[in-house]
């Protein structure tokens, strides 16, 4: 009898079944309350109207799909032709509007979809380059990471946008590991088809995985061997590129002859992200690393960063295309945004899979029969963020540094960071002490065995709050009824060339509307404006342009116009909203 045979079996059943749990237990979370009526102004309005608009023209993206009012084209806020945004993500929208409604489940679905999608890339990646364990292990940390789960349902500066980047970049990244491994011209045009894919949807952070094509080459080069890996060869790595290039030319060429000016403006305000301060997402270099990425890995940062260090220190005694692969990856993204000037919090999104990938190498490979080094590893980064608190970012606000000449204030605000680390190196220093200590080799593998155990336990107790973090984004359950409702019937009732002034002055909230009623809305006042905008002018421009204009108010306001139509809307918690609809008419 097989027994051999049969224990592989069985193990791979076994993987087979807790990979099924993880993605399904993943795509319930995600999907509760995903289809909340709150829709967030950063980004998710602007994406959510213009994608609503794609299902009338889908080759033709605009904001404000009648313009009634002048409008300046490199303004992307109040724009007619929309070219902020590549197009891939705001088409899969469109196809999930045509097929469900226009509403914010079908808004949101793709992300969800894709979530569960990428954990499963994430699986047979890590899987291939470590082993099961370690893909298993990688999978459960995207599927139930809290920032992506904010993501999906639009409570961050991302949405669907970044998503779409996320997934495209993975299965470029799938398939450049399966041509590393097989030397098939097929798999790095289809990397390449990928990538290109990965660029129409959201520009030039999709390069990363030529990038890891040029260092994995330039590592077999110089190295003189392939290792575990089939030399790459540089022509590869051009078929590569040329099969991107030649997915994103057909896009490139039809705005350049429909919206060239559109197209060369925003493609202008991509490239000045690196030496500009782009509406005022311009920071010190140790943003990102000590602000941003902390929000990505709640508690465990510290410990993550730790298991980084350590396979750059292994990548340099071996260099294995595990390591590489994963390092190349994960630090491609993050230097790049480091050195530039502007930095948003979701262009490092792309780095999320390679850096939970070397935390599920680390704890795999502590699992393994005599690899102590990486059990004082996973051991010291539970402890340490077990004994020195921190886990959160202390940065309140975007704009709460700008100005500051510091070299590093970030790390000086979230200095816990740099505290758990030197807590990481002592404890290392002293593990590795005691083993050098303790000669028994009985006594060695019991003590290995109980720190192995105690890293486990604690682990399982940080896996447990990270699911509930992701619990809690899906419990927010952010609903706007008032414009879900009203919209919708202004949509049934009113004329198409209605134009609406909003005098709600929450931001954003005319993005709401339009989304709804499909009219365009103008905001009359909010923060973000230096001062009101004077409607009543602008509606008799409105008027000269063939709209007929509308007030709609959620104030008590009294205005001396002749009210159209009204409303009452339940809002939730005993709590009803009236709204009104007034024709501005040319004399008040």
């Amino acid at each position: 009898m097989n027994f051999e045979g049969f224990r592989l079996n069985s193990e791979s059943t076994l993987v087979k079944i807790v990979l099924i749990c993880i993605l399904i237990a993943s795509a319930v979370l995600v999907l509760q309350n995903l289809g909340h009526s709150g829709i967030t102004y950063w980004d998710e309005g602007f994406h959510a109207v213009v994608a609503r608009n794609l299902t009338k023209h889908p080759l033709k993206f605009t904001l404000y799909d009648q313009p009634w009012l002048p409008y300046n084209y490199k303004g992307w806020g109040e724009n007619h032709i929309w070219l902020h945004k590549p197009p891939v993500a705001m088409w899969t929208i469109w196809l999930s509007h045509l097929i469900f409604g226009i509403n914010t489940f079908a808004l949101r679905l793709p992300s969800a979809i894709s979530l569960v999608v990428t954990t499963w890339l994430a699986f047979r990646i890590a899987s291939d380059l470590f082993d099961k364990r370690a893909g298993l292990i990688a999978a459960f940390l995207q599927a139930f990471n809290p920032f992506l789960f904010e993501s999906i349902h639009g409570y961050r500066y991302s949405d669907h946008i970044d998503i779409a980047l996320l997934l495209w970049v993975q299965v470029s990244c799938w398939f450049l590991l399966r041509a590393i491994r097989t030397g098939k011209r097929k798999n790095y045009i289809l990397s390449g088809v990928a990538m290109g894919v990965a660029y129409l949807s959201k520009s030039y952070l999709a390069l990363i995985t030529f990038g890891i094509a040029l260092v994995v080459w330039a590592v077999s080069w110089y190295t003189g061997r392939g290792n575990t890996a089939r030399k790459i060869k540089i022509s590869d790595v051009g078929l590569q590129l040329l099969a991107a290039i030649a997915t994103v030319a057909p896009w490139v060429i039809y705005c350049l002859i429909y919206y060239r000016k559109e197209f060369l403006w925003e493609h202008k305000r991509v490239l000045d992200h690196l030496n500009t301060d782009v509406e005022s997402w311009g920071a010190s270099w140790d943003r990102p690393l000590f602000d941003y990425m902390p929000l990505f890995y709640p508690v465990f940062y510290a410990a993550l960063v730790a298991a980084v260090l350590c396979l750059i220190v292994v990548l340099f005694r071996r260099w294995e295309l595990a390591e590489l692969f994963v390092l190349a990856w994960g630090i491609g993204v993050i230097v790049p945004h480091t050195l530039a000037e502007t930095k948003t919090p979701s262009a490092t999104m792309i780095a999320v899979p390679p850096l939970l990938m070397c935390l599920a190498a680390v704890i795999s490979r502590a699992w393994q029969r005599r690899d102590w080094i990486y059990t004082a590893i996973w051991m010291a980064g539970m402890l340490v963020i077990t004994i020195i608190s921190g886990g959160r970012t202390l940065v309140k606000s975007r704009d709460q540094f700008d100005g500051l000449k510091k070299f590093a204030p970030f790390i000086q605000t979230n200095f816990w960071i740099v505290e758990q680390l030197i807590g990481f190196g002592v404890l290392l220093a002293i593990f590795a002490g005691v083993h050098m200590l303790v000669r028994h080799r009985n006594l060695q593998r019991w003590m290995w065995l109980g720190l192995r155990t105690t890293a486990l336990i604690i682990a399982l107790f940080y896996a447990g709050r990270y699911v509930q973090a992701a619990y809690r984004v899906t419990e927010r359950n952010s609903q706007v009824p008032l414009y879900e409702v009203s919209g919708q019937r202004l949509h049934r009732e009113m004329p198409e060339n209605a134009c609406f002034f909003l005098d709600d002055e929450r931001v954003g909230a005319h993005f709401d509307l339009m989304y709804y009623a499909d009219r365009s809305t103008y905001q009359i006042y909010n923060k973000h404006m230096k001062e009101p905008r004077d409607f009543k002018n602008q509606a008799e421009i409105a008027r000269e342009a063939g709209a007929i204009p509308y007030l709609f108010s959620v104030k008590e306001t009294v205005y001396n116009y002749p009210l159209f139509i009204e409303g009452t809307v339940d809002s939730g918690n005993g709590k009803m909203q009236h709204y009104r609809v007034f024709e501005i008419t040319e004399i008040e």
